[in-house]
């Protein structure tokens, strides 16, 4: 029960981790301006007390921005609109804002920055990381067990996920008990040859992005298999729990997702306290 409160808390306050998107600044355009005249009516000198080039760059979304380089004067020009002085034949500059990537701009060969010239950069904001939401039914296998399940995730670089399954054979709890062998207290008993069996998990974990197309994920909860055969006891036929092959208590499991489009792929691996293990493949759509 502790196990599966912690779990419920966990995904609880997980969300608030995703609050904000990874982004990225980007150049949109970058371009000689003939018309901005202040390069050359109000200029700014270099330490050779040369005129140097005006960068004018906007950038609507952001009321911020820090630069990197040699930039002799800064100047906010506006709401989303910065200007730089910087030295003729200066080869780049870094643009950074909080929540964001920073841009490392190289100034191309076909457009230097020139002494007295004035020049527009034009910048905007790229989601690199978009939440995802993953919805994903699984099948399970181990030897003659299967079981059938729902995965539900969310991510960006980093997210979460939940997993339920069952193979649906509910109220299977057998009184009596029986080793692997079918002897109750070193005792044989005789058995007609009869079986059943009830699987259960629930889970949730680590959901990770490692490309584009792959995810991984690991994690934890709590689950049951029980195995029971039919035996003659007491003048009678009961079903016997074969404790050599139940186990209830803490899962574990980890595996891969695959998205090559909105469809999407899962395998993996899963264990009851590592006694108890079977494979996990699910196919489901990842948007």
């Amino acid at each position: 029960m502790k196990r599966i409160v912690s779990l419920l808390l966990f995904l609880a306050v997980f969300p608030s981790l995703l609050a904000a998107q990874d982004k990225k600044i980007y150049v949109k355009s970058f371009d000689p301006d003939i018309l901005e005249l202040r390069a050359k009516t109000d200029p700014v000198y270099d330490k050779n007390q040369k005129p140097s080039s005006m960068v004018s760059i906007f950038l609507p979304t952001k009321d911020s921005l820090v630069f990197k380089g040699n930039i002799l004067q800064t100047m906010v020009g506006g709401p989303g609109e910065w200007i730089l002085y910087i030295p003729a034949a200066t080869e780049w500059i870094e643009v950074a804002a909080t929540g964001c990537e920073p841009l490392h701009f190289d100034f191309p060969e076909d457009k230097p920055l020139l002494s007295a010239y004035g020049y527009t950069l034009n910048l905007g904001i790229l989601l690199t990381n978009p939440l995802r939401t993953l919805i994903m039914p699984t099948f399970s296998y181990n030897q003659s067990q299967y079981s059938y399940g729902l995965m539900l995730g969310i991510c960006k670089r980093n997210g979460f996920y939940v997993r339920a399954k069952s193979d649906f054979h509910f109220g299977l709890d057998p009184t009596l008990s029986c080793d692997g062998e079918g002897k109750v207290g070193g005792v044989q008993s005789w058995f007609p040859g009869e079986s059943q069996k009830s699987r259960w998990a629930v889970t949730g974990g680590y959901l990770r992005k490692l490309s584009d197309a792959f995810y991984a994920y690991v994690g934890g909860g709590y689950g049951s298999r029980i195995l029971a055969w039919k035996m003659y006891a007491d003048g009678d036929y009961e079903w016997a729990r074969v404790t050599d092959n139940s186990f209830t208590g803490y899962e574990a499991e980890l595996g891969l997702v695959y998205r090559p489009g909105i469809i999407a792929f899962s395998a993996g691996v899963q264990t009851n306290q590592f006694k108890y293990y079977e494979a996990n493949v699910g196919i489901g759509v990842m948007f």
